[in-house]
């Protein structure tokens, strides 16, 4: 486990300032959420930790007493090894959509406190549709195709994974998350499957297409974070990463730009684990959360949106645009089915493991 970054912990204090001093709203609700302790959050590290300390945790911390002590990476058969052993570390998890799934189905997860939430956040001021018994949303996130703006592209930079995949009229370092999802997607969509027809993933075809691209790979990165450093550093010329950050180097003024198109989104959840040791302040950070003070926030500064749609009401143009979930972006995209990958994500990982361990 490690500690929030300084740096991020006083930036965060900052934010967290001004947020109780420019919203009643947040203050009245602080009685209800405050507390003692730590909470133990498991989460998927560097730009992004930094943004989720800045908007939500730091804060939190502010209001109600409670500390956030982060630590990286949720990972599913850690939390069942977890919930098995009966020695849980975590106590809430983002989780994403699959994850949540595979935990309920294993009974690792406790359900969401609800009426604590309501007690914050009126039901009526939620996107309704992904609330789950067992999750609270955290984000809508999305992966996206970006490239090094500093790079020389004969023919404009790529817009498409078939572009991507066209190593002759697009030269240039490339970078993939080594995940199979979601590069099968990405695949697919190289091969030309329309979005609405991705699943159920066909995954001959898929790894036929993978086939034709692995040569070509610079920079195969297994944790997110390093999508950062290879972003900011200039590293490979383009890559799958997250639209949150390509939005974050993009905004910190960085050499990158990256587009929606032939893009996936997905929504992930809070999760609580069965067990959990400070579980009664992981449901008082997950009420925090939904505000919407704080997801604006974090809108701003890493392009996710959140389930509050009053944190909408504010945001500017230029801001609505970066999020995977804005209209005019959804339509560009596939939506990630957490229900096929938890269906399946035990044959796939066996298939991936095989296929990159040749690479």
């Amino acid at each position: 486990m490690t500690d929030v970054l300084a740096s991020s912990r006083l930036a965060g204090v900052g934010l967290a300032a001004v947020l109780l001093a420019s919203s009643g709203a947040l203050a009245q609700s602080t009685d209800a959420l405050k507390g003692s302790g730590s909470v133990v959050v498991s989460t998927w590290g560097g730009s992004y930790t930094d943004a989720q300390v800045a908007a939500f945790f730091a804060p939190f911390t502010e209001a109600t007493g409670i500390e956030v002590v982060t630590t990286g990476t949720p990972d599913a058969a850690k939390l069942k090894l977890m919930h098995e052993s009966g020695n849980v570390e975590w106590d809430v998890v983002d989780a994403e959509a699959q994850m949540m799934e595979i935990a309920k189905a294993d009974g690792a997860l406790a359900p969401i406190d609800y009426d604590l939430v309501y007690s914050v956040t009126p039901e009526a001021d939620l996107i309704t549709d992904n609330l789950k018994e067992f999750g609270f949303p955290s984000i809508s996130f999305g992966w996206v195709l970006a490239w090094n703006t500093d790079a020389e592209f004969p023919n404009g930079a790529p817009q498409s994974w078939a572009d991507f995949w066209d190593t002759e009229k697009f030269p240039g370092r490339r970078a993939l998350y080594a995940q199979p999802k979601p590069l099968l997607e990405a695949a697919l969509l190289a091969d030309g499957v329309p979005a609405g027809e991705i699943y159920p993933i066909d995954l001959d075809r898929a790894f036929a297409k993978l086939d034709e691209i692995a040569d070509d790979i610079d920079v195969w990165y297994e944790n997110l974070g390093q999508a950062d450093v290879l972003l900011q550093n200039g590293e490979v010329d383009m890559m799958l990463t997250s639209n949150g950050r390509a939005h974050a180097a993009k905004k910190d003024g960085f050499a990158v730009d990256f587009t929606f198109n032939d893009g996936a989104w997905e929504q992930g959840y809070w999760v609580v684990p069965a067990g959990a040791p400070n579980a009664e302040n992981a449901m008082k950070l997950i009420a925090w959360t939904s505000q919407p003070e704080g997801e604006a926030a974090f809108a701003e500064a890493f392009g996710y949106g959140g389930p509050n749609k009053k944190s909408y009401e504010g945001l500017s143009e230029e801001v609505l645009a970066g999020l995977p979930t804005a209209p005019q972006n959804l339509e560009n995209q596939v939506a990630v089915s957490g229900e096929w990958w938890a269906e399946n994500l035990d044959a796939v990982n066996e298939r991936w493991l095989e296929w990159y361990s040749n690479r």
